[in-house]
This record gives structure tokens, C-alpha cells and sequence, in this order.
């Protein structure tokens, strides 16, 4: 009873002392800071450059985020650029300039120069690596988190890895409202006269078939590239290229006319009025608002367009190309991440490549944008996706635009890999694919290496 007792009255005397003390703030004792031998870690910078995507964008600041959690030491700057050209500009600046970690390219690596290709453009990935501006990947662990045939293929480069591509994406097809379909006894089209059929019994019903976004050009090439690996030498585009380049193929050739003929019918007869003044970031509310059956689109929108509509009711179909059954689906690499080599933060952002690639931290991004995952046992975690694209990817083929190779200076009606139907009238000066066709084969031969 007496130990208790003077236990208890020590305890009593040192929360008095405790509290007297406290009150003392010229007390030289009790305001000396506690001493902690342990250093605070340093925090360095990632400078990370992206192009402006709303649901990829929303699915690497979460990323980002649960990054920085675990590792204290580092802070993502995340460097945000319109997309296309101004993005393509961007990494060129900052990649030059040695201010850049991380970033993607928009796609995997494009064709490098052939032995058949004299006066080739040589790729701007390319271009970085023999400048050693790009970090070699090959001896990460994360790398072999991958199934090593797409890293092969996307990110390879003699004979080393130089690139992680974040996985796949369908975009030779259309995205369909099963709503307006089912209500009016319509069929998912295998065939070109088909797809025809499809676009006239909904003009019959006072419904306009389909959604262009002509206003930024580029996304008129979505449905174009899965005509192209269909009509393109009877569908091996790669033998088509070489031909091109041979002199045995022309771009006014009968089936390269065909593309630029059949993507004018869908322009003039099935698509929105007005589609060249549509934006691209319109296209995903248009569809979800019923205003268009279809959307030609890459499968990169479907989380876009369940945002826009979460109880929206839609699937994808490759776009047919003639009266054979389409069994192909135009698709690509995407999103491809690069560590600069002389970066300000190479270790960084070797750090966050890693992380990335982690299956946990892969798969929710997988989940979140869309993307067709490219490492084993990742699930798409997307109904779409499970139910209408996941089937095609045995048959997907790589996008014409990834595949060609330009000459350099090349003309404007086929600079940028690109089919150019915004050349074709109502909106462009083309009446007639043939006139087009023509005067890219000008162009290419006037680009020929003197």
C-alpha cells in the first residue's frame, strides 16, 4: 500500500512540474527543441509532361498521388499540353532542353527507315535514342512485368528496350447505341453493304447515323484505318508501303482511291451536318446524348463516354470495308513511356516507371482508361471492352499511320501518316477521291530523294 502510494504522489508531483514548467517560456530547458539525429529525406522533383485526356489524366494524378504517399522523398510534376502537334512539340522542347523525367508518346514506336526507304523521315523516337536523349530500359525488373511479344513490338529498339507502352487501344471501329439498334431491329454490320444498309434504315427513321469530329482533323482518320487494312493490296498494308515506296504501288491507285471513296460516302451521306466545325472533346456527349447512333472514335473513349452517360447502353464494331466479312480491327500501342536519360531526375523516374508497372498499380489504371492491358493476368475491368473488343485483339492490326513511312517534306494531303479527307468536299476543295488521290501522288513523287 505504501509503494502504491508513493508512486502515485511521484506521478502527482511530476504532472505539476510538467505543467509549471510548460507555463515558463524563458525556461532555456524545457523550450530546447527535442534533438533527431535523423536527417528529413529530400524531396526532388519527377517532371512528368502528358497531353490532355480528361480520364487518363484523372487515372495518373491518382497514381501520382498514391505515389507520393509511399515515397515521401518524391514530387510528381505533372505537365499537361494540348494534344497532337503542341504535344509532339512539347516533348521535342523539353526533351532537347533536358527539362523532362518521364513522359509518353502518343503511340508506340512508328516505322523506322527501311532499306527500301531512301530519304525516310526518321522518327522523332528514333532520333532520341541514337542522340542518347532516351534511358535504356532493358536491365529493369519491371520490364519483364510485361508480356515480353508487345514490349518486342512497342518498345524495342536494336535489340534493347527504350520504351514500356501502357498498354493497347482499338480505333478502326464505331462505337453504337444498343438502344437506338435494338428499337429498331438493327444488326451490328459485317459487311460494307451492310454497313450501308444500317445507315440508310436509320436516315429512314429520321436518325442521323453518325458522329465526325472534322474540327481537329485528325480523329476523320479513325474509320478510314480499318478500311485502309482491309482495301490496302487486298489487306497486307506492309506489302502496300513497300510498294509505295518501290514505285509499284500508287496512292491513286484503285484500292487506295476505294479508302478515300467509301470514307467520302460515310462524309457525305451518313455523318452529322456540320461535322467539320464538331471538336473531338464533343464527340463522347453527342453519342451519350442519343443526338448520333455511332461514333467513329478509339476504344480510349469508352470511360469518357460512361461518364458522360453511366447508364448508357453501347458496344463497338469494326467499321467493314467491303462485301467479304470484316475480320480485322485497326488498333495500336498507346500511350508508350520513355525516361529521359539527362533528365534532372532519371532515378525518379525510373522510380515511378516501376511503380507503374506494379500489377496492383496496372491494373487500376487498366480499369480506369479503357486500355487493353498488355501484361498477364491484368482483366480489362470494362463491360464494353469484355463484350466487343476484347474478342478482336487476336485479329487486331497495327493503324496504317503507325506503319507508314513519309518521305521527308512531304506535301500536305499525306504529310503526318495521314489519309486527309478533310481535303474532300463539302469541306475541303476535292470533289471527287480520285482528284485527291491524284495530287497525293504528286506530292509523293515530288518528296522523292533527288
Amino acid at each position: 500500500m505504501k509503494k502504491l502510494l508513493s508512486v502515485s504522489l511521484l506521478l502527482a508531483l511530476s504532472v505539476v512540474t510538467a505543467a509549471c514548467g510548460g507555463k515558463n517560456e524563458n525556461n532555456p530547458t524545457t523550450n530546447k527543441p527535442k534533438t533527431n539525429n535523423t536527417a528529413p529525406a529530400k524531396v526532388t522533383t519527377i517532371k512528368m509532361l502528358h497531353w490532355q485526356q480528361d480520364n487518363i489524366n484523372a487515372a495518373i494524378e491518382k497514381i501520382n498521388a498514391d505515389f507520393e504517399k509511399e515515397f515521401p522523398q518524391y514530387k510528381v510534376e505533372y505537365t499537361k499540353t494540348e494534344p497532337n502537334d503542341v504535344y509532339k512539340q512539347a516533348m521535342r522542347t523539353h526533351l532537347t532542353a533536358n527539362d523532362i523525367d518521364i513522359f509518353p508518346d502518343l503511340s508506340a514506336m512508328r516505322s523506322s527507315p527501311k532499306d527500301y526507304t531512301p530519304g525516310a523521315k526518321i522518327p522523332d523516337w528514333q532520333q532520341w535514342i541514337d542522340n542518347g536523349l532516351i534511358a535504356d530500359l532493358s536491365g529493369q525488373a519491371f520490364v519483364k512485368n510485361y508480356n515480353a511479344s508487345d514490349i518486342a513490338k512497342g518498345g524495342t529498339y536494336n535489340g534493347k528496350v527504350y520504351a514500356i507502352p501502357a498498354g493497347s487501344f482499338a480505333m478502326g471501329g464505331l462505337f453504337f447505341n444498343k438502344k437506338i439498334f435494338d428499337e429498331n431491329g438493327l444488326k451490328i454490320p459485317t459487311t460494307w453493304s451492310e454497313f450501308v444498309a444500317l445507315n440508310e434504315a436509320l436516315l429512314a427513321k429520321n436518325i442521323t447515323p453518325i458522329g465526325l469530329a472534322g474540327k481537329d482533323v485528325w480523329p476523320l482518320k479513325l474509320p478510314a484505318f480499318n478500311l485502309q487494312a482491309q482495301l490496302l493490296a487486298g489487306g497486307n498494308q506492309e506489302a502496300w508501303l513497300e510498294g509505295i515506296w518501290k514505285g509499284t504501288n500508287k496512292f491513286n491507285d484503285a484500292d487506295a482511291v476505294e479508302v478515300l471513296e467509301k470514307m467520302k460516302t460515310i462524309q457525305d451521306k451518313y455523318t452529322i451536318k456540320n461535322f467539320m466545325g464538331i471538336g473531338y472533346g464533343d464527340l463522347p456527349k453527342l453519342f451519350a446524348t442519343g443526338k448520333v447512333a455511332m461514333i467513329a472514335d478509339g476504344s480510349w473513349d469508352i470511360t469518357t463516354i460512361q461518364a458522360a452517360d453511366p447508364n448508357l447502353d453501347f458496344g463497338y464494331f469494326p467499321l467493314p470495308a467491303s462485301d467479304k466479312p470484316v475480320d480485322v480491327l485497326a488498333g495500336k500501342y498507346d500511350m508508350t513511356w520513355y525516361v529521359a536519360e539527362k533528365g534532372p531526375n532519371k532515378e525518379g523516374a525510373l522510380k515511378w516507371l516501376e511503380y507503374f508497372s506494379r500489377p496492383e498499380v496496372y491494373q487500376k489504371f487498366v480499369t480506369a482508361t479503357g486500355m487493353l492491358p498488355i501484361q498477364p493476368n491484368i482483366a480489362t475491368g470494362n463491360k464494353v471492352n469484355d463484350d466487343y473488343i476484347v474478342q478482336w485483339v487476336p485479329k487486331m492490326q497495327t493503324a496504317y499511320e503507325i506503319l507508314m513511312i513519309d518521305r521527308d517534306n512531304v506535301g500536305e494531303h499525306i504529310a503526318t501518316e495521314g489519309v486527309h479527307t478533310e481535303f474532300l468536299s463539302p469541306g475541303g476543295p476535292f470533289k471527287t477521291a480520285k482528284e485527291l488521290a491524284d495530287v497525293q501522288q504528286k506530292e509523293w513523287e515530288a518528296a522523292a530523294p533527288k
